[in-house]
């Protein structure tokens, strides 16, 4: 059934001391998960008064997670410990239905696809608190072609594949794929990895740019992305900014899956602060807007980054403005800019593991779990015309309201849909199952 997932029976077995890896997801129930973990660290059953302590925690403290019952009972025992994560579900939703869209505003988000597994960026499972499947092994979930296995990693079809279907089930009009730039001198080449899937699930879900210029001067980039263009050399930044990013994006994305706002292509243009200085940036985005009407005979829209209104001739040059960590400042980005408003805001965050790589977490961690926000700035945002989610799929920053199949709150798995039944709920006219719903009482606060 459309939506549905299935745990396997909780964790009743001996009390032994694992010889290799301790096994984060073992254990379904808090007490049963502390047992699990202090047996497979020290091969003796725990003291019922510390699984009575743990389990409270794990069920009431937001910010405490399993991954830190087992890194602190490894710690204690002075014992060094490999981790793996099984899958907590036992059977789990193919998500194919279509969205009968009852919202007028439009609904998109932020994907990344710079993920390499296995074992490689944003695939090492440690350093997220969220996991797909396909990261450590190859999964049937992205099967596709003649491929019956292959893993989350988006030089394979069946990556895109599925993350097409999973966001068409949850009502999204479209993704904005994050571009760093030598992302797409991969091979194989994403893009045409994407075109292939495109091609099998349609373009329901439509695709625009997201330019995030991290790369731009890192030692660690390779040429050309080293050296940042100069924002005061307007005609010399466009140029290289342009030819290195939007022009072969969309040159390389099919016409018919452009998500257009006002019968233009959409962009997001990021600030990283990797390109300065800011305040002389209006020129370079009505240069690259130029260079890509006369490539493509369409002028974009363009969302540029508030970092860049420093220049107050952006307000000119750009369409539309976003911020980009909506959690700090407590409230959604909200703006209103020639004709069009434009809302973008995270609703879930927990980047420990990509940030203090082994920490176990404290009161004073960023750690936003649950669906309480999204929920909240999906109701606030429904008199937009366009709404951004930041962001889809970011393993690392814990950011991600994806299919992710072993997240853990408030003493419980959260389905895997649990997130993106949200949207599907507020943006699709179909009814969910009832294992897509929580009583407000499982929210986490």
């Amino acid at each position: 059934m459309d939506g549905s997932s299935t745990p396997p029976p909780d964790f009743t077995g001996p009390c032994v001391r694992a010889a290799g890896a301790i096994d984060v997801n073992l254990g379904n129930a808090p007490e049963a998960f502390v047992r699990a973990a202090h047996c497979q660290v020290n091969g003796t059953e725990p003291p019922a008064a510390l699984v009575e302590t743990w389990a409270a925690q794990l069920r009431t403290v937001t910010y405490v997670r399993r991954i830190d019952v087992v890194r602190t009972f490894c710690r204690e025992a002075a014992r060094s410990c490999a981790l793996v994560y099984s899958n907590p579900w036992a059977t789990e939703a193919e998500l194919i239905a279509r969205c009968q869209k009852k919202a007028s505003r439009d609904l998109g988000a932020v994907f990344m696809f710079f993920s390499d597994c296995p074992g490689r960026v944003n695939c090492e499972m440690d350093w997220a608190n969220t996991h797909s499947l396909g990261m450590a092994s190859p999964h049937p979930r992205f099967a596709f072609g003649t491929s019956s296995a292959d893993y989350y990693n988006p030089k394979n079809a069946g990556f895109w594949y599925r993350q097409l279907l999973d966001a068409r089930w949850a009502g999204l009009q479209f993704l904005l794929l994050n571009v760093y730039g030598p992302d797409l001198a991969r091979t194989p080449d994403p893009l045409a990895m994407l075109g292939e899937a495109l091609g099998q699930a349609g373009s329901d879900v439509k695709i625009a740019l997201f330019d995030d210029p991290w790369a731009w001067g890192k030692a660690s980039s390779p040429a050309p992305w080293r050296t940042a263009p100069n924002l005061s050399d307007a005609e010399g930044a466009a140029l290289t900014l342009y030819q290195a990013k939007w022009k072969p994006f969309y040159t390389r994305v099919a016409r018919d899956a452009w998500y257009l706002v006002q019968d233009r292509p959409f962009i997001y243009f990021y600030n990283a602060g990797t390109l300065s200085p800011l305040n002389v940036s209006a020129a370079v985005v009505s240069r690259m807007k130029q260079l890509f009407q006369q490539d493509f005979g369409v002028l974009p829209f363009v969302a540029a980054d508030s970092a860049y209104f420093q220049d107050a001739a952006m307000n000119d040059a750009a369409d539309a403005r976003f911020t980009w960590d909506t959690l700090r400042g407590g409230r959604k980005s909200r703006t209103t800019m020639k004709g069009v408003t434009l809302d973008h805001f995270m609703v879930k965050w927990d980047s420990l593991g990509r940030d203090s790589p082994g920490a176990v977490a404290t009161s004073t961690d960023r750690i936003l779990k649950g669906p309480a926000l999204l929920e909240q700035m999906l109701a606030s945002s429904e008199d937009a015309n366009i709404a951004v989610v930041a962001t889809w799929n970011d393993l690392g920053e814990g950011t991600g309201i994806e299919r992710n199949y072993d997240y853990y709150a408030e003493g419980g798995w959260l389905p895997p849909t649990t997130f993106i039944g949200r949207t599907r709920a507020a943006q699709c006219s179909d009814e969910l199952t009832s294992n897509d719903r929580f009583s407000a009482s499982s929210l986490p606060r």
